[in-house]
């Protein structure tokens, strides 16, 4: 395999056959410069990585993302998550954005060791830090304020935007579904979510600029697919929806004329007991199982697990 110092552009063809990780160090013997490489794989493997994908499949990450702020994004990750454990599925939610809000709704101080932290301490295998929260099935990758480093540090270096992607393949497979958390800007943490998900959930609710945060989304995914080689499936959910109101309705039927089948059959509607639910830090199946809200994540995770398998990153 030919590689080459991204500092000195010195050139090494590097027998890999011994080397198992996707992603490993290595260092310049002219400059001495320290730098990854991402192992290529062969035509066979590649060929059974394809053949192979409807099991893998199985292992779904989801990015829940939109480039409109407060659209219940966090919200629906914590009790989307919630659902899916108490359906018996092991779940991994990924805080992936600078606020930590899903990681302070668990009970976790902002402080908990973040992605930021695992790159900077040179480890490949964030499982170590990896938390266990008090609901079963249900484990969290914690943030802090110091993501907001990430673009600083990383955004700039070569296939930064995998960085993600490599490190949740020694975890994935322990997991029903990977949830990731996205801040509301397209950046390094949501390049890398992108291109780390088979799926993204694009929470949106019933607002005339809503539909314009859906079309950035597209094009984003669209350039990811480019890059990749590979389809990502999207899914709009209708979040904090209000029957009642006239303007709502209209851009309800908007969004499903115009995206048809994209969107999904679920709505969260807007549900006093969800305001109430973050006020004390819980998903709302725990402050309230029978509200409205509660019901309708359980019925968005049964429609979750009932959407057909993707390709796997």
């Amino acid at each position: 395999m030919i590689i080459q110092c991204d500092k000195c552009k010195s050139r090494y063809n590097l027998d890999v056959s011994g080397i198992s990780k996707a992603v490993f160090k290595v260092r310049c013997a002219q400059c001495n410069h320290g730098f990854e490489v991402r192992k290529k794989l062969e035509p066979d493997a590649e060929l059974f990585r394809r053949e192979n994908a409807g099991a893998a499949a199985l292992h779904q990450v989801i990015a829940i993302s939109n480039q409109k702020g407060g659209v219940a994004k966090t919200s629906t990750c914590l009790n989307l998550g919630m659902s899916l454990a108490q359906l018996g599925k092991k779940v991994l939610l990924v805080d992936f954005d600078v606020q930590a809000n899903l990681t302070t709704s668990l009970g976790f101080s902002s402080n908990s060791t973040s992605f930021y932290d695992i790159l900077q301490s040179g480890a490949d295998n964030p499982s170590p830090h990896v938390l266990a929260t008090r609901y079963p099935n249900l484990s969290i990758l914690p943030a802090n304020s110091r993501m907001a480093l990430l673009t600083k540090h990383y955004m700039y270096r070569p296939n930064f935007e995998f960085l993600l992607r490599d490190r949740l393949q020694w975890v994935i497979e322990r997991y029903d579904f990977i949830l990731l958390d996205t801040p509301p800007a397209l950046g390094f943490c949501t390049l890398n979510a992108l291109m780390a998900a088979n799926r993204v959930l694009i929470p949106t609710p019933c607002e005339y600029l809503s539909m314009h945060g859906i079309h950035k989304i597209e094009d984003i995914i669209k350039v990811v697919q480019k890059k990749t080689g590979r389809e990502i499936d999207y899914r709009i959910l209708i979040s904090m929806h209000d029957p009642r109101s006239t303007a709502s309705k209209v851009i309800f039927r908007k969004i499903r004329d115009m995206f048809g089948d994209k969107v999904l059959n679920t709505v969260i509607e807007l549900d006093e007991k969800m305001r109430e639910s973050q006020i004390v830090n819980l998903p709302v199946l725990q402050y309230d199982a029978n509200c409205p809200a509660a019901r309708e994540f359980m019925q968005l995770a049964r429609e979750v697990c009932s959407l057909p398998p993707t390709m796997p990153c």
